[in-house]
């Protein structure tokens, strides 16, 4: 879980695009993904270029296998864009 951070019991990570098109792109591929495993993220676009996604158990409680499924969707998701 490189780069993710907890933040009590959320997972919490930041990301930096070239231009607002390029995070605007993650955004929706990791709402595809999210779609996909039953989560729902918070994700923030701020300052135009960059994005913050924090995943939590929508129960409550620290993050559960559901939850690191999507974290590893997400790293595969940045993985796979062209370079930023």
């Amino acid at each position: 879980m490189e780069g993710w951070r907890r933040d009590g019991a959320r997972l919490v990570r930041d990301f930096g695009f070239r231009d607002f098109d390029a995070a605007l792109e993650f955004v929706e591929r990791v709402a595809e993904g999210a779609v996909d495993y039953g989560r729902r993220p918070d994700m923030c676009l701020y300052d135009f270029n960059r994005v913050r996604l924090t995943v939590a158990n929508q129960h409550g409680g620290g993050p559960t296998a559901a939850e690191l499924r999507l974290v590893a969707k997400v790293d595969d998701v940045i993985a796979q864009l062209p370079a930023r």
